[in-house]
């Protein structure tokens, strides 16, 4: 275009000799007509391809309309018919499913009953019929199932007059003529009691002294009929003390376990102590909600030694509380690597009751925890309910401070139902375990006035939560869906698994603080 018009003003100049500014406007005025024009030309060409785009999309957009349609009447149509559908298939395994249960209780009453009356009939047994034992002065009665030179042996509760003669025990065994009506149940059968014990209701029911001297009189057993009840005495009396005057038999403390507790030692000191976690799931879902920790120690062979077996040997030495904080610093570091990978899990922590009441354990316990605030949330503290029921002052308070950091505690092994649970609820317990067996009847518990399957509820109203614990079996979980239990845990979802070696690597655990006489 500006070729044009620059040689229609040359045009202009030299043919037909115009002047030269004419001749430039002139030019300036074609080539803006020319430019008005494909201007124009252009608009209407880009109007017609964006017309026919916009009719393109319309007829898709029909199409798509239909096919919307389409889609509406069918998803209509299953809604409609997948419900029934479902029901359908559903329905007979629902009804398999009752009938299973209805079979197995039944199964399970069936063999209560076949229980009382086999109890009942060896109950009512009659006693064996004894012949009478030839006068022999020095030789003792042999029993049943007894070999002529073994004696069974007298339990100690009976032989508590031992200092007395056995002259002056034959007198009591002949005045006192024990009769079949008065003997216990358990010496009708034998094979019921241990050797001692079936020894001593022998001798004692047909007043046969084991004790005999060549001076002593021997006479044969004599078995009458039951008659008149006869007046015993309660408990033999003690020699040497008068009737009002016993003494009083303490319990035997336990002897130490060496052998445990050097494998406990050995354990701690060799770093052969493992964590082990298992999760506690939501139901009916079984997803993973919250985990526990256990501690195991592994022997010199390599074996592994559960809590169950270590742990009474480990409070009686002392070194229970060097366990828990080991088990307190491993849990601190599984819990890190949860929360570094965005994972919502809480932490149950088990420890000792005995622990918070170490003078150098609990201040650097506190002082560790506090510095280690922020996994408040995710950290909860177990204690036993035995453990509970016997913390005194100094628990209680220890269980104070670590409720004002902002921890919160579970209660394990419930089997007193009866217990304060709202006084506990006041102190900063959120959790509460009960065994499955006990929820479901199968195992009984002290539980007063509270039945089992209104246990979860009385512990929602104090606002704690209740967590069925040993789970083994699917008939038990379908038990537990029956009284709405939301949280469970146990080997049928997974057993306690060890913690990999690389997520407990890290900085060793504090040690216990000295005291200023240390």
């Amino acid at each position: 275009m500006a070729v044009i018009a620059l040689s229609s003003a040359t045009v202009l100049i030299f043919q037909f000799g115009r002047p030269f500014g004419e001749a430039v406007s002139l030019s300036l005025a074609l080539m803006c007509t020319m430019i008005l024009i494909h201007l124009l030309i252009g608009r209407a060409r880009d109007r017609g391809a964006v017309s026919e785009a916009v009719d393109r999309l319309e007829d898709r957009m029909a199409d798509l309309d239909e096919d919307v349609g389409n889609l509406e009447v069918r998803l209509t149509g299953m809604e409609h018919t997948m419900p029934r559908r479902t029901r359908a298939e559903i329905d007979p395994l629902f009804a398999e499913v009752e009938v299973l249960g209805t079979l197995v209780k039944q199964m399970a009453e069936a063999m209560s009953d076949l229980e009382t009356r086999v109890e009942d009939q060896q109950a009512l047994a009659p006693p064996p019929q004894m012949q009478g034992l030839p006068p022999q002065p020095q030789a003792q009665p042999q029993l049943p199932g007894y070999a002529a030179d073994s004696q069974p042996p007298r339990p100690a509760t009976q032989n508590f007059g031992a200092s007395q003669s056995p002259a002056a025990q034959a007198p009591g065994h002949q005045a006192h003529g024990y009769q079949n009506a008065a003997a216990p149940p358990a010496a009708a059968h034998p094979g019921a009691a241990g050797a001692g014990q079936q020894g001593d209701a022998w001798d004692n029911r047909y007043g046969v002294n084991t004790h005999q001297h060549p001076g002593e009189a021997s006479f044969a057993p004599e078995v009458r009929q039951p008659s008149a009840p006869e007046v015993r005495p309660e408990r033999p009396m003690a020699a040497g003390f008068p009737h009002d005057e016993r003494p009083v038999l303490q319990p035997e403390r336990p002897q130490p376990n060496m052998a445990m507790r050097e494998l406990i030692t050995s354990a701690l000191n060799a770093n052969r102590v493992e964590l082990h976690l298992q999760p506690i799931v939501t139901l009916p879902q079984r997803q993973v909600k919250y985990y526990e920790a256990f501690t195991r120690l592994r022997d010199a062979n390599g074996n592994a030694v559960e809590a169950a077996a270590f742990l009474a040997e480990a409070v009686q030495s002392g070194q229970i509380a060097r366990i828990d904080n080991l088990l307190l610093f491993r849990s601190i570091q599984v819990i890190r690597r949860l929360t570094s990978r965005n994972r919502n899990a809480v932490l149950f922590c088990n420890i000792s009751s005995l622990s918070l009441v170490d003078e150098t354990f609990f201040p650097g316990f506190l002082e560790f925890v506090k510095a280690n605030q922020n996994f408040a949330d995710v950290l909860v503290f177990e204690f036993s309910q035995s453990d509970v029921a016997e913390m005194g002052a100094m628990e209680l308070e220890s269980l104070s401070a670590l409720y004002d950091v902002g921890f919160r505690f579970s209660i394990d092994r419930i089997s007193d139902m009866k217990m304060d649970f709202n006084s506990l609820a006041g102190r900063g317990f959120k959790y509460g375990k009960l065994h499955a067996d006990y929820l479901i009847g199968r195992r009984e518990a002290n539980h007063g006035h509270i039945h089992p399957s209104d246990f979860g509820d009385l512990l929602h109203r104090y606002g704690m939560e209740l967590i069925t614990d040993h789970v083994e079996t699917e008939s038990q979980v379908l038990e537990l869906l029956d009284y709405d239990v939301k949280l469970a845990q146990g080997n049928l979802f997974s057993p306690p698994r060890p913690v990999r070696a690389e997520v407990l690597q890290g900085a060793p655990a504090p040690g216990p603080r000295r005291t200023a006489a240390g």
